[in-house]
């Protein structure tokens, strides 16, 4: 079997530093720190992505792109298939996604509260898109009488967000007050369910 290759110093760098943003946010993380977490110096931060604002930017772009990819991207798994199963598979994916990237949320959550010049470029780069994509699937699905029709796209999206993202964000809290890991497989299946249960899907 083929050894696999070692990640590149930028994506190795692209990591560590989606970890510490979502420690620490954009003012707490330290480029010293993702250097050393991604095993190379500061120089290579700056050889690679210019500034710590570019990293935060590139690692802010890389999670809304691998999220749009796993639950928004229209392709063939979609021919042929009810309105109905396109809305559990999507929002399937979007709490596998959740699951795996928890980093994503942190981040976003850090720049709303501070707001400012990064929450301004993460709204109009990032998160309108996104909105906008998540309120034309959702009426999708109320016109494919699987959403109920008297409630508004906005916010249905909110409350469906709520649902999936909320019990990954509160992990710590979770396992400290119950002893359970929501990023067990088993955790993470049950939570799909309690979902589909939620929305009637």
């Amino acid at each position: 079997m083929p050894k696999a290759s070692k990640p590149s110093t930028k994506a190795r760098l692209l990591q560590a530093s989606i970890q510490e943003f979502s420690a620490h946010g954009f003012r707490g993380a330290s480029l010293r720190d993702i250097a050393k977490l991604a095993g190379t110096n500061v120089a290579a931060v700056k050889y690679h992505y210019d500034s710590k604002e570019k990293l935060w930017q590139s690692a802010v772009s890389h999670l809304y792109g691998a999220l749009g990819e796993a639950i928004l991207n229209d392709d063939e798994r979609y021919t042929n298939v009810s309105t109905r199963e396109v809305i559990r598979n999507s929002t399937r994916n979007y709490i596998l996604f959740s699951a795996q990237n928890p980093e994503l949320y942190r981040i976003t959550l850090f720049e709303m509260i501070e707001g400012g010049e990064r929450f301004e470029w993460l709204a109009k780069y990032q998160l309108r898109e996104f909105m906008e994509r998540s309120m034309a699937w959702t009426s999708i699905a109320q016109q494919g009488d699987v959403l109920p029709k008297d409630i508004s796209p906005l916010n249905l999206v909110y409350v469906t967000m709520g649902a999936i993202q909320t019990i990954f964000m509160m992990a710590p809290q979770i396992e400290r007050s119950f002893k359970v890991d929501v990023f067990a497989d088993e955790q993470i299946e049950q939570h799909i369910e309690a979902v589909f249960a939620l929305l009637n899907l």
